[in-house]
C-alpha cells in the first residue's frame, strides 16, 4: 500500500516537473499602483503598491485624495506659499538600487483655473527629504520634468531642453513615459508592450514621452552641478506647487528599465502567490490567451492586466484554495506554454 501510494506521488510529481521549466530573474518593479484596491497606500517602509509619503502643507487647500481606480490631486489657490504643496513620493530608497528606470503615468487634468509654470513637479534622484518642503537641490538630482498650466490645458515640459509637448486638453487621458538610464550601456524598450517599434536611450540621459509623441529623446542628465552616483535613481516625487486645479492619476508603474529575461523564459512570482494575485513574466505572451486551471482541470475565471513588456497581473476572480494550479499561455507563434502556481 505504501510503495503503491509512493510510486503515485513519484509519477505525479515527475508530471510536475516535465510540465513547468526552470525559473530565473526577471525585471525588478519598485512601485506599481494602478488604486484599485482598498489598502493602505502610504508607509514609511513601503511595498511596491505604497508610497512612503504623502505630504500636504496647507491640506484645507491642498490636498491628495484616493478613490476606486485613480487618485486626485487638488489646489484651490494659487500661491504656493499661502496655497500649500502636495508631495507624493517614495523617500525610502528603491531596492535594489536600479541603474535604469522606466516611469510610466496614465493621468488626466480634470480641472485647470490658472495659468501656471511648472505646476507640477517631477522628479527623480537621491536623498529627498520629506520633511523640508523647499526645492531639493540639483546635486540630487538625475533629471526632473514639470507639467504646465496653460488655463484650460497643459503640456509636459523637459526642465533641461526646456522641449514641450503639444497642449492636451482637459479629461483627456495620457500616458507620460519617462525612461531613465544611469547605467555605462545603451538600453532598448518599447513604450507598450504590444508596440513594434523600439528605442534606445544613452548613458547617462532620458527620454520623455505622452502617449506615442516624444517630448524628448536622450536629453543629458545630472542637471546644474549633479554629480554621477550609483543611487542616482533611488527616490521619486510628484508634487503639486504651483496653479490651481485637479489632476486625475490612473496609474503609476516605476521599474527597471531592462529586463533580465532570455527569450522563451517564463516566471511566476512570488511563487507561493500572495494576495490572490499572479504575476506572469515572460517576453512572449499573447495575454488573452492566458488560462488557469487546477489539477482536475477545471478552469478558474481570472482578469488579466499588462503592466509592462515582459509582465501580467493575473487576478482570480475568487479565492484560490491552496494546492497547485496550473497557469498556460500561448506565445506569438501560437505554441501553448504551462507553469505551475502554488497556494499556500
Amino acid at each position: 500500500m505504501f510503495r503503491r501510494h509512493l510510486s503515485t506521488f513519484a509519477k505525479f510529481w515527475a508530471v510536475v516537473l516535465l510540465l513547468f521549466p526552470q525559473i530565473g530573474v526577471a525585471q525588478v518593479t519598485y512601485f506599481h499602483q494602478d488604486f484599485s484596491q482598498s489598502r493602505s497606500f502610504v508607509n514609511a517602509e513601503p511595498d511596491t503598491g505604497q508610497f512612503s509619503h504623502i505630504i500636504q502643507t496647507v491640506p484645507a487647500l491642498s490636498y491628495s485624495k484616493f478613490y476606486k481606480g485613480h487618485m486626485d490631486l487638488v489646489r484651490t489657490q494659487q500661491d504656493s506659499a499661502t496655497g500649500g504643496i502636495i508631495r507624493a513620493m517614495r523617500a525610502t530608497p528603491f531596492t535594489p538600487n536600479p541603474e535604469t528606470l522606466f516611469i510610466q503615468i496614465k493621468l488626466s487634468a480634470e480641472s485647470i483655473q490658472s495659468t501656471s509654470v511648472n505646476a507640477i513637479y517631477f522628479y527623480a534622484g537621491e536623498d529627498f527629504d520629506p520633511e523640508h518642503n523647499s526645492f531639493p537641490g540639483n546635486a540630487l538630482m538625475f533629471a526632473k520634468c514639470a507639467i504646465n498650466f496653460q488655463g484650460n490645458s497643459f503640456n509636459l515640459k523637459d526642465m533641461g531642453t526646456l522641449a514641450t509637448s503639444k497642449s492636451i486638453e482637459t479629461k483627456k487621458d495620457v500616458t507620460l513615459t519617462w525612461v531613465l538610464n544611469n547605467s555605462d550601456q545603451l538600453h532598448t524598450y518599447k513604450l507598450f508592450p504590444s508596440d513594434q517599434d523600439e528605442y534606445i536611450t544613452l548613458p547617462g540621459s532620458f527620454d520623455l514621452w505622452v502617449d506615442h509623441e516624444p517630448v524628448s529623446r536622450n536629453s543629458k542628465a545630472y542637471p546644474g552641478n549633479s554629480m554621477f552616483s550609483k543611487s542616482k535613481l533611488s527616490n521619486f516625487e510628484i508634487r503639486f506647487r504651483n496653479g490651481i486645479g485637479k489632476i486625475r492619476i490612473y496609474d503609476i508603474l516605476i521599474r527597471e528599465a531592462a529586463s533580465d529575461l532570455k527569450p522563451g523564459e517564463v516566471m511566476v512570482t512570488p511563487n507561493p502567490i500572495k494576495d490572490n494575485v499572479i504575476r506572469l513574466k515572460s517576453l512572449d505572451v499573447d495575454p488573452l490567451s492566458i488560462q488557469l486551471v487546477n489539477l482536475k482541470g477545471r478552469r478558474i475565471s481570472i482578469k488579466r492586466q499588462v503592466v509592462s513588456m515582459d509582465q501580467i497581473e493575473i487576478y482570480p476572480q475568487l479565492p484560490m484554495a491552496s494546492g497547485i494550479y496550473v497557469l498556460s499561455f500561448r506565445n506569438r507563434l501560437g505554441k501553448r506554454k504551462s507553469v505551475r502556481v502554488m497556494v499556500e
